[in-house]
Parts: structure tokens; C-alpha cells; sequence
């Protein structure tokens, strides 16, 4: 399932484009920080198949790499062309993994529970994929 998943809702870097596509009340998943509790959060953002993975794309942003270059280093170094990519989903987070300081901003790797994709032409329900994704946590750092 993770490999079709992947080749499905994996998107391009034009997410303000899948963002309009499914309305202007959908969240940016690398704007808002972590909730807790049970509710599906809607977003576009980079995640990742590995915290590992993550944390390099974090640290590749945090040393001045943008977006696009960031994910294409993290797919070649671990030979997965899928492996970190730009994606609109409705996810659960489950736990905060770990949290870098990047530009100013604040940005977190937080596992998260997926449970539907935006495919381009609709949404699709997603049983059991943990992914790990790349959030701006609320405020600024200092």
C-alpha cells in the first residue's frame, strides 16, 4: 500500500494549487504546529516515509536549502525518488519527534497517522500509513 500511496498522492511542488483545489479552509500543514486528540487536520506539506528522512530534509532546509532541493538530496541519498515528498493529506499527529530551528521559524517532525489523500481529482480514505511530517510549529524562535 505505501508504494501506491505514494505514486498517487505524492504532488508537486505547487501545493498552493492542491491547496485551492480542495478549498480555502484546508490548513497548510507546514504553517500550524501539531494538535492533539483524535481530529483529522488538512494540509499540504513535505512528508516523509522515515523520521530519519525528515530530519535531513529539516536540516538541509536549516542550512539553506530550498524546498525542492531539500526533498531531491533526501530521495538521492536514500535511492527512493518517493521517499520525502510534497503531499495533500487529512492526518492525525500522534507525536512531536523532534523540533529545529530554520530561518527563524520553528520546525518540527511529527509522526503522523494519515487518513485520506488528495489525489488531483478527489480524496481517498488511507488505513494504518504512518508518515512523518515536517511542521511549522506556532510562534518564533529566539
Amino acid at each position: 500500500m505505501r508504494a501506491s500511496f505514494n505514486a498517487v498522492f505524492r504532488m508537486s511542488l505547487l501545493a498552493s494549487a492542491a491547496a485551492l483545489a480542495f478549498g480555502a479552509a484546508a490548513a497548510r500543514a507546514d504553517e500550524a504546529g501539531p494538535q492533539t486528540g483524535d481530529t483529522a487536520t488538512v494540509g499540504v506539506g513535505m512528508i516523509c516515509n522515515t523520521s530519519e528522512q525528515a530530519e535531513r530534509y529539516v536540516a538541509l532546509r536549516a542550512g539553506g536549502a530550498e524546498i525542492e532541493q531539500a526533498m531531491h538530496a533526501v530521495n538521492a541519498e536514500v535511492k527512493d525518488p518517493r521517499a520525502c515528498g510534497v503531499a495533500a493529506i487529512a492526518f492525525i499527529p500522534d507525536k512531536t519527534m523532534s523540533s529545529h530551528p530554520a530561518g527563524g521559524k520553528l520546525l518540527q517532525v511529527v509522526r503522523v497517522n494519515i487518513v485520506a489523500g488528495y489525489n488531483g481529482a478527489g480524496w481517498q480514505a488511507v488505513n494504518g500509513m504512518v508518515q512523518y511530517a515536517v511542521l511549522q510549529a506556532e510562534g518564533q524562535t529566539i
